[in-house]
């Protein structure tokens, strides 16, 4: 069955009998009400999906993009010091689209409704020449608790959570049909820092996860902070095999990176911290520089650029 016999009403009836949520106004409204906690703040975010930009059709498995487009969003709100509650999917395809790929789509989705403790509350519909998603995510963190990109102090020291350049790796063995190689998993079904982020909120000055690469993300905090940063090449936590370019400029990681005063070399929620270098003093520009033994360069923002 293609997606066009199906028709709206179908598409939006069978999302509305496979998740149920458990809020004031559920899936089948003009929109979903639910309530939040006394105290909290609510924290809102969102990722568009679009394909040949952010996945290949016929290379990237339908449940893996419900996955990442939900985990994604998860990834956002821990790396504000959050915890994610709910969320929209807006999906717009064509009509020929196989309702058996829109079905492994919201496998996906499922999985990662479960291993989030989230619920898909919503969303829209459309047709289009390709396949768009947006998934729209609220999360709540304590009143005057959100930590931002802005807030690095020189003196801090920087750290990440995981490491690094796993996914760009495993895209590159699943372009090249290496489905053996663990990495492909990372890229496919990656592994927000969500809970590590709420752990930390307290304890750090800023916070970010690693979407577009290290090397573009920290250059987020710098400019947002009005600082500078040092890291040394020889700290940074490596995928295995995973090459320089990985490791500096590699996209949709979703670990952490970390400013803060305090020591948090440390294991968090099973999930390593490493410190890679310290925040300093500005001069004309806000900049990343890249220690490699004697040598120090600007690491340039060489991730993933969206235009």
């Amino acid at each position: 069955m293609k997606l066009e016999d199906l028709g709206e009403g179908g598409f939006i009836r069978k999302i509305r009998e496979r998740f149920k949520a458990a809020v004031v106004v559920p899936i089948g409204d003009d929109a979903a009400v639910f309530d939040i906690p006394s105290g909290h703040s609510l924290v809102f975010c969102s990722d568009l999906l679009a394909e040949n930009s952010h996945f290949i059709r016929n290379l990237h498995p339908p449940d893996s993009i419900g996955y990442k487009s939900v985990a994604v969003n998860v990834s956002d709100v821990g790396a504000m010091g959050g915890t994610p509650l709910h969320f929209l999917i807006s999906f717009a395809a064509p009509g020929d689209l196989d309702v058996a790929w829109v079905d492994s789509f919201f496998d996906g989705v499922a999985k990662a409704c479960a291993d989030f403790d989230i619920s898909l509350i919503g969303g829209d519909s459309s047709s289009s020449d390709r396949i768009f998603l947006d998934v729209s995510m609220i999360g709540t963190v304590p009143s005057g608790k959100a930590v931002r990109r802005s807030g690095a102090k020189s003196g801090d020291s920087i750290y990440v959570t995981g490491q690094l350049g796993g996914s760009a790796l495993g895209l590159e063995c699943l372009k090249s049909r290496d489905l053996k190689n663990r990495a492909v998993r990372r890229h496919l079904y990656p592994e927000p820092r969500h809970k590590v982020g709420a752990a930390l909120r307290e304890r750090v000055h800023a916070m970010i996860d690693i979407s577009d690469g290290l090397s573009t993300d920290l250059t987020h905090i710098v400019e947002e902070s009005k600082v500078s940063a040092r890291i040394y090449k020889d700290r940074l936590p490596g995928w295995p095999d995973a090459a320089s370019n990985h490791i500096l400029h590699g996209g949709e990681e979703y670990e952490l990176i970390a400013v803060s005063s305090q020591d948090l070399a440390e294991v968090v929620m099973n999930v390593p911290l490493r410190r890679i270098g310290e925040i300093i003093d500005s001069g004309f520009e806000n900049q990343v520089f890249l220690i490699d033994g004697p040598q120090e360069s600007v690491l340039s923002p060489l991730g993933w650029q969206h235009f």
